[in-house]
């Protein structure tokens, strides 16, 4: 299991931007919020970046799963903790415990990681992908002027792979806060749609990081107590 490729595609889904020639101030709006969020250069400041959403995923029975994420970045640190799996990173670590599965999986952080932000690359990829994307909407709100609506028809889903139907977006242009993003999926996949709440971002919080093994390996690099009933698995290359 590698564990930059989940980062990626968590905050793939918490997270998709886009660019389009016609309405472009919209568009540039969410790029804007977006990246304030997820790029590496809003995380290297004196304090961390702090980030809290809320996910629901919902099925074609309507069937809902419900999930609360919160990050915190700072520089070559990344703490990532979900109702499913919480992720420690630093310079020479990753570490991700996947609590249903009572697994925790112990890598060699990336120098590309460290280096570039786990998110730079990645947000090029998403530009590039909604590029053809159909832009459906980009206009105030019924119920409120404050907050506007930008929706997307999904044209090319690279090859049917990511089954995304479209895409909306609701964000305050005037406080510079993205409220909300829903995506919907086409049939024949699992799920029917996931819909990000976001509720705090914090460009300077009192958070304080430490080594990132250190929240689940003892000194001796045997697992702690509390996770004495999990398994680890070691991929390092060099141990």
């Amino acid at each position: 299991m590698k564990i930059n490729y989940i980062i990626l595609l968590v905050l793939f889904i918490a997270a998709t931007s886009f660019k389009k020639k016609v309405n472009s101030n919209c568009i540039d709006d969410i790029i804007k919020l977006e990246h304030k969020i997820y790029s590496k250069k809003y995380a290297e400041g004196e304090k961390p970046l702090y980030v809290n959403y809320d996910i629901k995923t919902i099925d074609w029975e309507n069937n809902t799963i419900n999930s609360s994420v919160k990050i915190y970045r700072g520089h070559n640190n990344l703490h990532f903790f979900s109702t499913q799996a919480n992720i420690y990173q630093d310079e020479k670590d990753i570490l991700m415990v996947l609590k249903t599965q009572k697994i925790i999986v112990r890598e060699n952080s990336s120098e590309k990681i460290v280096n570039n932000g786990v998110n730079e690359e990645f947000i090029q990829v998403k530009r590039k992908f909604l590029e053809g994307c159909e832009l459906v909407k980009c206009e105030n709100s019924p119920t409120s002027k404050s907050v506007k609506i930008v929706e997307l028809k999904v044209t090319d889903d690279m090859k049917g792979l990511l089954y995304i139907d479209k895409m909306a977006y609701l964000y305050n242009p005037t406080a510079n806060k993205l409220i909300k993003s829903i995506i919907s999926y086409k049939k024949g996949y699992k799920v029917k749609r996931i819909e990000i709440k976001y509720n705090q971002l914090n460009l300077a919080s009192d958070y304080k990081f430490y080594s990132a093994k250190k929240y689940v390996l003892s000194k001796k690099n045997t697992l702690l107590a509390k996770y004495s009933a999990y398994e680890l698995i070691d991929n390092r290359e060099e141990k």
